[in-house]
């Protein structure tokens, strides 16, 4: 069924990279990483060692891949946390993004599953080739000290819908109030996005633009869509205007601003 995928998605593809999130399961991140010939496999690890109780499964899966002289590599994310999630997979899909990569869904913890479908979605087609994938078990375990699950019963082809993401101009202009602590006048920022490049004032003939022509600019371009986004607010301070990052827009910018490097 994937191979099939891989076709359509590339001519040829450079490698097969698998993603998986590593919690309480082994057979559902080696089986299918063996079946399908991966060339590479990232692990998500949890950054606080100290509470990882998941150890011994990473240890068991590293031996299974050495076994199967499958390469792969390691990368720290807070398990419970969907947005570091997000930074991980991002940082992933960017160092891989000539490749082919499949995302495996079902497994660690449910934080780390919504975020790999949430990547799949956001960064599908225009960043990279991303299919996400479910690992169907044999049978659950209920012993504390063996993996939750046993043996593959089936994998299920998932759909990968798109969701649109802003801009690498909104993304930039996010960046610049973020540089500013989270908060900047709209005069500073219009300031800051001529010299970055990011608003560009055409003279009209032989006549100076307008003193409000780059406002207009900031205004249609960056300010009106950042705020349908719910990621910048707007506030009024005496006679000057004050454009803040919202939490919303903080946590989107976490990984978000991966696509820029």
């Amino acid at each position: 069924m994937l191979n099939a995928m891989s076709t359509s998605l590339a001519k040829s593809p450079v490698y097969r990279v698998h993603v998986a999130a590593v919690g309480f399961e082994v057979d559902r991140i080696v089986k299918p990483v063996i079946d399908w010939k991966a060339d590479r496999v990232w692990l998500i690890v949890h950054s606080k060692p100290f509470e990882d109780q998941g150890i011994p499964f990473r240890e068991t899966i590293e031996q299974a891949l050495k076994k199967a002289k499958i390469e792969y590599k390691h990368i720290d994310a807070d398990r419970t946390d969907l947005f570091d999630t997000l930074r991980a997979l991002s940082s992933i899909i960017m160092a891989e993004k000539n490749n082919l990569i499949y995302v495996n869904v079902s497994v660690g913890s449910k934080v780390q599953a919504i975020a790999s479908m949430m990547a799949c979605m956001m960064f599908k087609d225009d960043v990279a080739m991303i299919k996400p994938y479910y690992v169907v078990p044999d049978k659950y375990s209920t012993p504390p000290k063996e993996q939750e699950t046993q043996g593959v019963k089936e994998i299920i082809d998932l759909p990968d819908y798109k969701i649109e993401t802003p801009t690498d101009n909104l993304i930039r202009c996010m960046e610049i109030i973020d540089r500013q602590g989270g908060k900047i006048t709209k005069k500073d920022l219009k300031d800051i996005a001529i010299k970055e490049s990011l608003i560009h004032i055409l003279k009209k003939s032989d006549k100076e633009p307008s003193a409000q022509a780059p406002f207009m600019s900031l205004n249609k371009n960056f300010i009106e869509p950042l705020l349908k986004w719910g990621f910048i607010q707007v506030k009024k301070d005496g006679s000057r205007h004050f454009v803040h990052l919202t939490k919303e827009g903080g946590n989107a910018l976490k990984f978000l601003k991966l696509r820029l490097d």
